[in-house]
């Protein structure tokens, strides 16, 4: 886990201060008198509809790419490696479909947004500009990962881009620009990520397009082809069903309630970070022990990173709900955006579930049974949709978060005893008890002893609190040998501890 817990921690650092960033743009966006929930609710909802699309242009590649990447890497010199050209091809493929077929369903759109969701309908063609962008940074995001360079892709995603929302937000806050310019601009800023990238990649000599087909693309093409449409399929619709909240608000709700259920949801979020980081760093290595055979590799990857994630994500989720309301207060938020708590709540129940749980996804999708995560999708696809557009209407925000927690905590118990029983990996220890125990020991100490205090000293001490109990429990009952290490590297590192 050296590596991996190497990379992890400089991304997760590195999209910290990206989330910072966020938190800062969030704020501006739901302060008063600057922006409307309407006007948040429309870049949140266009962020969404630009996932899907790019989600659905990716025609399998990012899956291709993070299961074949050993083949040519192993068996090509350089020169010859025509993995990125094959899938240039196919992305190119993928974009032409998605903008067609979004040009044809463009009526859809029309008659099922323009009642309460008029701003959508206006910047529809700029959302597609946004989902194609996303959709190259996808691309090079993937091939970044298998040349084992994940901080740089995470750095440009979570804080250059929230760099620029900022610069837009100020050139807007002093009447710089309009609205409008401000929407054009805000669905531009990957089509520049992606340059950055292109240029870094050609600098670095790893810019390797080939169109001629090698050796090695006709040896596997019937099983990549396969593979890719099957993975391609469980991803899109893992997309669609997750971005399905935000647009079933728009559509049957309005932009309003979408950006109040977006804010908790990006609170949620928050939680996410850490395994966001993992997944691009432990995919390409899953699939190495694969190929090789490693089942016991791969299984010891799969516990410590369910435990590790486990305590993350909990912890993250303490910290900010035991300060959501001092929180809102001292950030003086519109209020409208404070009545979505127990959005946060339900949804930070989902993520914590997800975090625990979710490297079965790359288990899966780099095994052999990896056509289960297409199965196993379908499925979700077919209860989520439904189900959340009922709740919305039943509702609102609070019905779409339960519904989501609900299908996605099933959705996560299929992946995971699917895993169990077809390889017999399984991601909890003994230690997970205990993980489980230390976790509601902190709450019931902490609420016990703050649930009255209030102000910006009781998010301070209710901080500094739960971090000492977290990191003290897990250190006393060795739930984790992972943290011990992590400690020594930063004592080394500042010179507190003498390296031998």
């Amino acid at each position: 886990m050296g590596q991996i817990r190497k990379q992890t921690i400089q991304s997760s650092f590195l999209s910290y201060v990206g989330f910072l960033l966020g938190a800062i743009n969030t704020y501006f966006f739901t302060k008063k008198g600057l922006f409307t929930p309407e006007q948040y609710g429309l870049t949140q909802t266009i962020t969404s509809m630009a996932q899907v699309f790019a989600a659905l242009g990716t025609f399998g590649v990012t899956a291709f790419m993070g299961r074949f990447y050993p083949w040519y890497q192993q068996n090509l010199p350089k020169k010859e490696n025509d993995m990125l050209g094959v899938v240039l091809i196919f992305t190119a493929i993928g974009a032409t479909l998605v903008l067609s077929g979004s040009l044809i369903l463009e009526p859809i759109v029309v008659r099922k947004f323009s009642a309460r969701s008029t701003m959508l309908v206006q910047y529809y063609y700029w959302t597609l500009v946004f989902g194609v962008s996303l959709l190259c940074f996808m691309v090079l995001e993937t091939y970044f990962a298998t040349l084992r360079r994940t901080v740089l892709p995470n750095f440009l995603k979570e804080t250059i881009y929230r760099s620029c929302v900022s610069i837009l937000i100020i050139l807007y806050a002093f009447q710089v620009i309009s609205f409008n310019t401000f929407v054009i601009l805000f669905t531009s800023i990957y089509f520049l990520i992606v340059i950055v990238m292109v240029i870094f990649l050609a600098v670095k000599g790893e810019l390797l397009i080939s169109f001629r087909i090698s050796k090695i693309s006709r040896r596997i093409r019937k099983p990549a082809l396969i593979y890719g449409a099957f993975v391609y399929s469980g991803v899109a619709i893992n997309a669609i069903a997750k971005q399905i909240d935000t647009l079933a608000l728009a559509s049957v709700r309005s932009l309003g309630d979408a950006g109040i259920y977006t804010l908790n949801q990006f609170a949620a979020a928050v939680i996410q970070v850490p395994f966001r980081a993992l997944q691009a760093i432990a995919a390409p290595m899953i699939a190495l022990h694969w190929k090789n055979k490693n089942i016991s590799e791969i299984n010891r990857i799969y516990k410590r990173a369910s435990i590790n994630m486990l305590l993350i994500s909990s912890l993250i989720f303490q910290l900010i709900w035991f300060n959501y309301e001092d929180g809102l207060t001292l950030l003086n938020l519109n209020q409208q955006f404070a009545t979505g708590k127990i959005v946060f709540l339900i949804l930070g129940i989902y993520n914590i579930i997800e975090l625990t749980v979710g490297i079965s996804s790359q288990v899966i999708n780099t095994s052999p049974a990896w056509r289960f995560e297409f199965y196993s999708g379908l499925l979700l696809l077919f209860a989520s949709i439904p189900l959340k557009i009922f709740t919305a209407r039943w509702n609102g925000m609070t019905g779409v978060a339960l519904a989501t927690l609900i299908t996605f905590s099933l959705y996560n118990l299929i992946r995971v005893l699917f895993v169990k029983k077809r390889f017999g990996l399984w991601p909890f220890t003994i230690k997970t008890v205990y993980a489980l125990a230390l976790i509601l020991i902190v709450y019931g100490i902490v609420w016990v002893l703050t649930a009255h205090w209030h102000g910006v000293l009781a998010i301070f001490v209710r901080t500094i609190l739960i971090t000492a109990l977290y990191l003290g429990g897990t250190l006393v009952f060795r739930i984790t040998p992972d943290l011990p290490q992590v400690l020594d590297l930063l004592l080394k590192k500042t010179g507190l501890k003498k390296t031998n």
